[in-house]
This record gives structure tokens, sequence and C-alpha cells, in this order.
């Protein structure tokens, strides 16, 4: 009789090599069986895509994903966390190279090599993952694989559930009902006040589009990866990025859910924001004309500042998700 594996980490490793650890065991070693002890039987898993709850779904999800691509990787790019393994909270970004050898939830195999960037955000508890917030990358997938984007978002609007529907509404009420607050003034400094900076930064971008809080936050030459595929080069084209999403959709409430930071270097940070929009389709998105349904975005920003101002960015928020609520 085999015996069953055990993972090698716990909650007393360090939280980062802890995250980096667990995903190299079930993914690059195929130890998918280790999500039981990894992740909970109440853990609920959150994305624009479906709501996953406990780890035998998840055992279920991550079997499925690789029928489709059965050389998937998820390559750790950064962890900004905070806390432990005890008690603690990861944002992970992960670049996923995979060929898809078997049919996926798009359609038939195609046998195309892609590349993918996924966020997912964890709240760690005496070595268990509690909850996760995860950002996927649905839009780059489907646009590799070659398959129609407007077809795509339409699978995903089949397969969502009542219980979907009812946390979008749920979200997009919470924020309606916060305080509102003013991104006008000079920018936080960074370097003092991480969560007043990543917050007057969000809601600009989102709200506002205030020139002076996104020239003071953004570096000249900054960099903005959407996906591998997406690369935005320079602030003007970062700021005019931003102003596309405000016009096509007319965002009403911006919530910053989490901050964590910490140092790269002696004038630089690493910071992960974990962040949720609300608002209604307002113009042509993907191919769509404006529906004026309403929208629910959750997405996870990380940003390298340097000396202050931002000079990579890595935004993912699952834009095919987005099209689906709409369509």
């Amino acid at each position: 009789m085999t015996a069953t594996r055990k993972g090698a980490y716990d909650a007393d490793d360090n939280l980062i090599d802890y995250i980096l650890g667990i995903t190299f065991e079930i993914w690059e070693e195929r130890g998918v069986e280790l999500i039981d002890q990894y992740y909970g039987p109440e853990t609920v898993v959150y994305s624009l895509d479906g709501i996953t709850r406990g780890s035998k779904a998840m055992i279920d999800g991550t079997n499925a994903m690789l029928a489709a691509f059965p050389d998937r990787l998820l390559l750790g790019d950064d962890v900004i966390g905070k806390g432990d393994s005890h008690s603690g909270y990861s944002s992970h970004r992960v670049l996923s190279p995979m060929t898809n050898g078997g049919d996926s939830m798009f359609g038939p195999a195609t046998g195309k090599v892609v590349r993918i960037m996924n966020m997912a955000d964890c709240v760690v508890e005496e070595g268990i993952i509690t909850r996760e917030w995860l950002a996927r990358d649905n839009l780059a997938l489907v646009r590799q694989l070659g398959f129609d984007v407007i077809d795509s978002a339409k699978l995903l609007k089949e397969r969502q559930t009542t219980e979907l529907t009812q946390w979008f509404g749920q979200e997009r009420q919470r924020l309606e009902n916060l305080t509102p607050t003013s991104s006008t003034g000079a920018l936080a400094d960074a370097n003092s006040d991480i969560e007043a900076f990543s917050k007057q930064l969000t809601e600009a971008l989102w709200l506002s589009g205030d020139g002076s809080v996104l020239d003071s936050a953004y570096a000249p030459y900054a960099v903005l990866h959407r996906s591998p595929i997406q690369i935005v080069s320079g602030r003007p084209a970062i700021v005019d990025y931003y102003a596309y999403l405000r016009r096509v959709f007319t965002f009403s409430a911006v919530s910053v859910d989490h901050v964590a930071v910490q140092p790269a270097g002696d004038k630089a940070l690493n910071v992960a924001t974990r962040w949720a929009v609300c608002g209604s389709h307002s113009g042509t998105f993907l191919g769509a004309a404006a529906t004026h349904k309403p929208v629910y975005i959750m997405g996870v920003s990380h940003r390298r500042v340097v000396d202050g101002r931002i000079a990579v960015e890595w935004t993912v928020f699952d834009s095919l998700g987005v099209l689906g609520q709409v369509l």
C-alpha cells in the first residue's frame, strides 16, 4: 500500500518560502493531493469566473487544468507578504508557460504554447490557506489559443452560478456603501505612508483620473504589465490605458482591500494592492457595445516603487470575466 505523501511545509516555515514551496510541490512536482494539506475543507477562493469552496473542489479544478495543459508550470515571480505562516497574508505573482494539449473550458485542444500571468492573495492561518482571492488572466489565454473573445466570455457567463451572481451584488453594495474620499491634493509619500499612497493612486486610476496624482505616482519610464502579451510602456501610455477603462465603464466606487509592502534595496519598495471597483458598462469593451449593466471588478496590482515613484507595475484582473458580466 502506497503511503500518503506529506508536504514539506507547515506553520513554522517562513511565509514567502511556504508560498513558493507549496506552489512548487503542487504544480511542478504534481503533488495535487497536497492541496488537502495546505487548504482546508472550508477554504473559499474568490475569482471573477467562479467561487471554489474546499480543498476537494480545488483538487478537481487543478486536475481539470492539468488535463487541458499537462505541462503547466506556476513560476513564482514574486511574493509580497506580511506576518508569518501562523498568521499571515501573501500576494503571489506567477507566470505560467504551458501547452494546450487537451480540451479546455474554452474549446478543443489547440496544441498552442501560451503564457499567462495570475495573482493570488492568500490568508494563511497555522500553515493552512483559509481564504484566497485569485486574479486570473483569461483574456490573454483565449487570445493566444485563438478562440473568439465574445464566444469565450459567453461560456463564462453560462457557467456563472447563483452564488457568484450574489457575490457580485454583495460586493457592489459593499463598495457603494463606503464613505467617499477624495484622491485630490498632493500624493502621499510612498516611503512614509504606503497605505495612503496606494489608496490615492487607486482612486485616481479608476475614479477621478487626477493628472497631478498620476504624474506624481509614475516615473516617466514606467512600464505596466497587464499580461505577457499586453505591455504598456511609458507614463503617458499607462495614463491613457486607465483613461480608456474609465471611458468604457462609468465607475462609481472603489475599495482598497489590502496593501502589503516589502523593501527592495535601499530606495525601492515592492507593493501589493488588492482592490475592487464597481460601476456600469457605458462604452464599447472588447467588441461589446454598451449595455449599461452593472459590473464588478476585483484585481491585484504589484508595483516596484523606486525613490517614491512607480517604475514597474503588474496588474491582473479578469477582463474576460468582466465581459461575461455585461453580455
